[in-house]
């Protein structure tokens, strides 16, 4: 993840998209100014920069520089590969979607957000503390858009005090000195009020959704914080509640849920940093312990699902044999050789060999050095590179 914190192509990207759509959408511009405590949100004082590691973190994964199974946490998960590799086959598959969900999760945030200072602190002698009455009361709109102003004008001239100093580490200055914790209490549902349901829907015109993909998002954006309470430990049983809420919508479950695990990812492991007395890092718990949930709810399924995955591999493996001209038909024309056991045992001998990387027999000088032609090719079509 700091490799991808350092990419400068990355971040040119991400700033354009977002440059982009909060030029064509105020409550997208709202969003990315929306102030974060480092609480929950230590990778710098806005919504802004969440997003922008978002945007960054799908990106380098569209373009083959970032793999999940490259990250150690994940790693560490043996036996989950298959379920890594497939998690970010969706991540590329569904690359507009989830976009729009990066844009679109946190726009509410503005719109719902409260304070709590911690006792004694500078925050509290300031007034930060937003009142129960204000979640529920319309007269609490006004009040939440006067102590996000002032709560800005404070950030404000903070900053100008800490000139030099990275966005961070001003928002971590800021927090020891005024003690001030951010909230949003239900910006993930107020994707169900008009004017956000109006914005996703937009924003997914322009990503060119289906209306079916539109709907779909809405959903992911309403229960993406779900997963945050539900897992803080591998709880197998509530997955049980993520299939009923896609089987009562129509959707497969099996995608509903690797497209929340997707947006867990992005969201909660890639966007979101913690902070400690030692700096601050990335936390891949809720994804980990999702995934494990998932397993220990229903292991048959998971038995299944690999066997689906191993008979795509197989069937990509067949057509890029077939591509390069190493497959039974073409093999049997290039070895002069007619179909029988003899040639049956020397063909699996040879597409065995280059799927572990094994030696392949040796048959004449010619045919060898073609075989070797043949199978640099095929490694150059089924090579996934190393992230950066």
């Amino acid at each position: 993840m700091r490799r991808v914190h350092g990419d400068l192509a990355l971040g040119r990207r991400a700033d354009a998209t977002l440059r982009a759509f909060a030029h064509q959408e105020p409550l997208i511009a709202h969003a990315l100014e929306t102030p974060q405590s480092p609480t929950h949100h230590a990778e710098g004082p806005d919504v802004g920069v969440h997003l922008r590691l978002m945007l960054m973190s799908l990106y380098a994964v569209l373009d083959g520089r970032l793999h999940l199974i490259d990250i150690e946490e994940l790693r560490r998960l043996k036996g989950y590969e298959g379920e890594l590799e497939e998690l970010e086959e969706h991540l590329k598959e569904y690359a507009a979607l989830y976009e729009a969900f990066v844009l679109c999760h946190d726009a509410a945030k503005w719109a719902c957000i409260s304070f709590t200072s911690a006792p004694g602190s500078r925050g509290e002698a300031l007034g930060f503390t937003t009142e129960p009455f204000v979640h529920w009361d319309d007269i609490g709109v006004s009040e939440r858009v006067k102590m996000r102003s002032r709560y800005l004008s404070l950030m404000h001239r903070f900053r100008e005090l800490h000139p030099e100093e990275r966005p961070e580490d001003v928002q971590r200055a800021f927090y020891l000195t005024y003690g001030i914790d951010v909230h949003y209490p239900g910006h993930d549902r107020a994707v169900r009020t008009p004017v956000y349901s109006a914005l996703v829907r937009r924003v997914a015109r322009a990503h060119r959704l289906s209306d079916r993909d539109t709907e779909l998002l809405i959903d992911l954006i309403e229960h993406h914080l779900e997963p945050v309470t539900d897992f803080p430990q591998p709880h197998p049983g509530r997955l049980s509640r993520y299939h009923a809420l896609a089987q009562s919508r129509g959707w497969d479950a099996d995608d509903f849920v690797d497209l929340l695990q997707g947006c867990i990812f992005l969201d909660a492991v890639c966007g979101s940093m913690r902070a400690s007395a030692h700096g601050r890092f990335h936390e891949a718990d809720i994804l980990v312990h999702f995934l494990r949930a998932e397993h220990d709810w229903a292991p048959w399924r998971r038995a299944e699902k690999e066997t689906y995955r191993e008979e795509a591999r197989k069937r990509e493996r067949q057509r890029v044999f077939h591509e390069v001209g190493l497959d039974g038909v073409a093999l049997m024309e290039l070895l002069r050789m007619e179909p029988g056991p003899a040639f049956g045992a020397l063909l699996r001998d040879i597409q065995e060999g280059i799927v572990h990387g094994r030696a392949l027999p040796r048959i004449g000088a010619k045919a060898d050095e073609e075989l070797a032609r043949r199978a640099a090719q095929f490694y150059e079509k089924t090579f996934q590179p190393e992230a950066f």
